[in-house]
């Protein structure tokens, strides 16, 4: 989806594979000189709990944060996205606009 919306030439996402991101995934990542890896998960649940989401957040930052910068997209007031969305799953000017509120910690 990304790709139909920015360009082949642009596509920059990948995969992860479920809600979490594995330190294998980071060093291919880094191999490929990324400055920052932009993390967006699916909405997991119908009312999701904030403070569960922003614990995972920090979990992985605090994994990772010495070999490369994490950010994270996330509807903080749940105004975007349905159960089971990805934020890039509404459309591009709802990930655009999620992706300018992505929380850098």
């Amino acid at each position: 989806l990304y790709k139909s919306y920015f360009g082949v030439d642009n596509d920059i996402s990948v995969a992860c594979c479920g809600s979490n991101i594995s330190a294998y995934q980071v060093s291919l990542l880094k191999n490929l000189g990324v400055d920052e890896i932009i993390i967006a998960f699916d909405r997991e649940g119908e009312n999701d709990d904030k403070k569960k989401y922003i614990s995972k957040f920090y979990r992985i930052n605090d994994k990772f944060k010495n070999e490369v910068n994490i950010s994270f997209i996330y509807d903080k007031d749940g105004k975007y996205l349905d159960y089971k969305d990805s934020p890039i799953d509404k459309g591009k000017e709802v990930f655009l606009k999620l992706f300018k509120e992505r929380i850098i910690i």
